[in-house]
């Protein structure tokens, strides 16, 4: 662990002892130098002297000094330069080194390191020492178990759980100073040196973040309960117009029964039924789940049953409803009720022999819905029912330009047929 420490958390001045190192070769660099001049000189005496004082014997010994003092200059200036590039690497690295402690320190996170053996700390950040309320010497004195509340978590078995995956998030609690409680997010790194196994520990303090989690899973309970009382308002005022539709369409059949005129008969069981119509959507939104949005397909297939028990009075009706399951809200689904029940009635009334079938159609095509009815009757042309004044007719022209801006299409081929496509949102 020395070198570990001697590396990353000196607090020795790097510049300073650069600089002394820096003296320190220089020095070494003049004795070289001295020592290197003297042997040289040494040595040209010895041949000069060898020589017996010919006329070589200068030249030979001042050429041979000259020589033995480059070379000796050469060797000199590169192992100085060797020196300043080492020094000057060695500065570089002591400056990443100094701006890595001051990131440790300076974090706003709290920073453990420790071995995985035993679990003591051997650097511990200020920010740490803030968050627990020790000072540094104390919590380097200390062992993980000595603030991890939770024993399981600095076990053997949970070490080699993040030796194993390198990198770790868990949330705990740690003990601080004065006893209590301190809710952690945890990050846990793992290295491996030649000496040793270590454990770097990014803690942070996520009591605001429990806080806030708490106080939004409480204000979503109370919208939840806001909803569901809204929801259960809503079907009783779903349920309260149901029943006064009832009440009219009830005064309307009281009224067709005092009649005696066959035309206001019809005109008051035909609004009676229109009414009905009407009166299904809300019942049916009373008894859904889904308050906001009527299922289509069930809303239709009730429709047509109750039609059928009506008018099927004198000729049998063979029913087919080829819908799928759509969901739409109310005002979608009265007009489209209103246009289905036009229809189904306008079946009816142009029945051709004593046998009707009737189909009701509903389905998704792309971005729009279809839907209408097909019958076996005589059929009519779009020229007639604009000349027929008929208030079903108008009622479902009304309906397709202005609610649902639908496109209308007739086809009396085989029987009549009258489709309407809308887009749908």
């Amino acid at each position: 662990m020395r070198w570990f420490r001697r590396l990353f958390f000196s607090q020795t001045d790097g510049v300073d002892d650069l600089r002394y190192k820096a003296r320190l070769h220089a020095f070494g660099f003049a004795i070289v130098g001295v020592l290197g001049v003297s042997a040289v000189d040494r040595i040209s005496t010895a041949l000069i002297v060898s020589r017996g004082g010919s006329y070589w014997t200068l030249p030979i010994g001042v050429a041979f000094f000259v020589f033995s003092a480059f070379f000796l200059y050469a060797i000199l200036r590169s192992s100085s330069r060797v020196t300043e590039d080492a020094l000057m690497n060695l500065a570089e690295q002591k400056r990443g080194l100094q701006l890595f402690n001051l990131a440790l320190e300076t974090s706003a996170d709290a920073i453990y390191w420790f071995e995985i053996t035993d679990t003591k700390f051997f650097y511990v950040n200020q920010a740490a020492c803030r968050m627990l309320g020790y000072e540094k010497n104390e919590l380097l004195e200390m062992r993980l178990g000595d603030i991890e509340d939770n024993p399981q978590l600095h076990t053997t078995t949970f070490l080699n759980l993040i030796k194993e995956r390198r990198t770790i998030r868990f949330e705990s609690e740690q003990r601080r100073k004065d006893g209590t409680k301190l809710p952690v997010s945890v990050l846990s790194f793992y290295f491996c040196s030649d000496e040793s196994e270590l454990i770097c520990a990014h803690v942070r303090d996520i009591t605001d973040k429990l806080a806030q989690t708490a106080q939004l899973v409480e204000q979503n309970e109370e919208l939840k309960n806001s909803l569901n009382d809204k929801e259960t308002l809503l079907k009783e005022i779903h349920h309260r117009v149901k029943n006064n539709l009832e009440i009219v369409s009830s005064l309307l059949q009281m009224q067709a029964r005092r009649e005696d005129d066959p035309h206001i008969k019809e005109i008051c069981y035909k609004s009676q039924s229109r009414i009905y119509a009407i009166a299904l959507v809300h019942e049916m939104l009373y008894k859904s789940d889904r308050p906001a949005a009527i299922d289509m397909q069930a809303h239709i297939k009730s429709l047509t049953e109750t039609m059928i028990e009506l008018y099927a009075l004198t000729n049998p009706i063979d029913l087919t409803l080829e819908t799928e399951p759509i969901y739409l809200q109310m005002p979608r689904a009265i007009p489209i009720a209103l246009v289905i029940h036009e229809l189904f009635l306008n079946a009816v009334k142009y029945v051709s022999g004593d046998f009707l079938a009737i189909t009701v159609v509903m389905r998704r095509e792309d971005e729009t819905i279809v839907f209408g009815v097909i019958d076996n009757g005589s059929g009519c042309s779009r020229e007639m029912i604009a000349n027929s004044n008929s208030l079903g007719w108008q009622l479902i022209s009304n309906i397709a330009e202005h609610q649902l801006c639908a496109k209308i299409t007739l086809d009396n081929e085989r029987g009549f047929a009258c489709m309407l496509r809308f887009a749908a949102d």
